[in-house]
């Protein structure tokens, strides 16, 4: 059953860890392929954009909650623009094979 979308302030903080980790641990998957494709630049700033989200996870406090906030929905984004930009790069990396050939 899907309930109704929680802010970060109304989640628990065992909530909160979770969405956390969640993104953080995206972004590191993320950091990875952008490493593998090359894009090195892309890669730290994914590296960098987690162990800030990272840092929040021990002590979210209720002053902290609209940085956290800010931090996720950058994770996110980058997130959202590597599956756009891979998919990007395997439509290229498939018209280079062709034009070899």
């Amino acid at each position: 059953m899907i309930g109704i979308p929680k802010t970060l302030e109304d989640m628990s903080a065992r909530e909160r860890y979770g969405m956390l980790e969640t993104v953080a641990g995206a972004l590191e998957a993320v950091a990875e392929e952008a490493e593998d494709l090359g894009d090195i630049r892309f890669a730290a700033h994914s590296k960098c954009v987690a162990c800030t989200i990272r840092g929040y996870t021990d002590n979210l406090a209720a002053q902290d909650i609209k940085s956290a906030e800010l931090l996720l929905e950058l994770g996110i984004t980058l997130v959202h623009l590597s599956s756009t930009r891979s998919a990007g790069a395997e439509t290229t990396m498939s018209h280079n094979v062709r034009v070899c050939h």
